[in-house]
C-alpha cells in the first residue's frame, strides 16, 4: 500500500490525525470517526490511484471538517486516568490488570474501573486493549443513563405530545441517531449523550412527533416546530458535528 500519505490534517487551528487501511473491496471509502479521518483504499487500486484517491478524501474531509465546532462537545476519553463527560455525569475511567481470568468493570459513586485479565491483556496491541476497556465502560454508561433517558422522554412528552410510549432505550447505533417503530419503542443513539443537551433533546422530539405523523410530511416537521420552534439549529448542529461522534 501506498505509505507516504499526511498523518495529519490541518484544517484552521485545528490538527486531525489520518490513518488509511487497505480495503478488500473494489471501492475506496472515507469516514471520520472520534476525530480521526479513516480512509479505506481498495487494494485493486495502482499506487497513482492511491494518490488521487487519498488527496480527493482529504479535500472532502477539509470541507467537513472546516464547520465542526471543537468546543460544543467534548468526546469521552476510553482509558486509564480517561473521562467521560454526560449531560449530567461525569465518569472516571480506571483500568487495573489482574490475575483474574475474565475481563469485568463495575461502576461506583461515578467510578468506572476495568479489570483486564493479565493473559489477556499482554496478547493485545494497545489499541486492541483500548476497544475492549472502551466496551466495558459503554455497557456501564449506557446501562447507568437509562433512567435519564427516561426522565427525559416522559418530561417532553407529557409537555407537547401526551401519547403512549412503550418503551424508551439507549442504543450503539452508528447509523442513525433516532428511531420509533410502529410499536411506539423508542431507540436513541448512546452517542448523543456527548451532543450538546439540546441536540439530544430535539432527537427525542423528533422520535415522540412520529406518534403523532408516522412521516417526514410537511405535518410532522409542523409536529417537531410547535414542541420545538429553535429545532433547526440542532438539525444544523448533526450535519456539522455529529460526525464527531463516532
Amino acid at each position: 500500500m501506498y505509505m507516504n500519505y499526511p498523518r495529519v490534517l490541518q484544517v484552521g487551528e485545528n490538527n486531525f490525525p489520518v490513518r488509511c487501511e487497505v480495503s478488500r473491496g473494489r471501492s475506496s471509502t472515507v469516514r471520520i470517526s472520534n476525530g480521526e479521518v479513516i480512509i479505506r483504499l481498495s487494494r485493486y487500486a495502482g499506487e497513482f490511484q492511491q494518490v488521487k484517491i487519498i488527496d480527493k478524501f482529504l479535500v472532502w474531509a477539509g470541507k467537513r471538517l472546516a464547520k465542526f465546532k471543537p468546543s460544543s462537545f467534548v468526546l469521552p476519553t476510553y482509558e486509564d486516568q480517561g473521562k467521560v463527560f454526560t449531560h449530567n455525569k461525569i465518569y472516571d475511567i480506571v483500568v487495573k490488570i489482574t490475575d483474574r481470568k475474565n475481563n469485568t468493570a463495575r461502576l461506583k459513586e461515578g467510578v468506572i474501573e476495568i479489570f483486564l485479565g493479565r493473559a489477556f491483556a499482554e496478547k493485545l496491541s494497545e489499541k486492541g486493549r483500548g476497544v475492549v476497556v472502551k466496551k466495558l465502560a459503554e455497557d456501564l454508561i449506557l446501562k447507568d443513563q437509562t433512567s435519564y433517558l427516561e426522565e427525559v422522554v416522559d418530561e417532553l412528552n407529557q409537555m407537547h405530545f401526551q401519547e403512549k410510549v412503550n418503551a424508551c432505550k439507549f442504543k450503539k447505533t452508528k447509523s442513525r441517531f433516532g428511531s420509533m417503530s410502529r410499536k411506539r419503542n423508542m431507540n436513541i443513539s448512546f452517542r448523543l449523550l456527548f451532543a450538546p443537551r439540546e441536540v439530544f433533546r430535539y432527537v427525542c422530539v423528533h422520535e415522540l412527533s412520529h406518534l403523532k405523523e408516522f412521516n417526514h410530511s410537511k405535518r410532522f416537521w409542523a409536529v417537531v416546530e410547535n414542541a420545538m420552534p429553535e429545532y433547526k439549529e440542532s438539525e444544523k448542529w448533526l450535519r456539522h458535528n455529529g460526525f464527531m461522534l463516532g
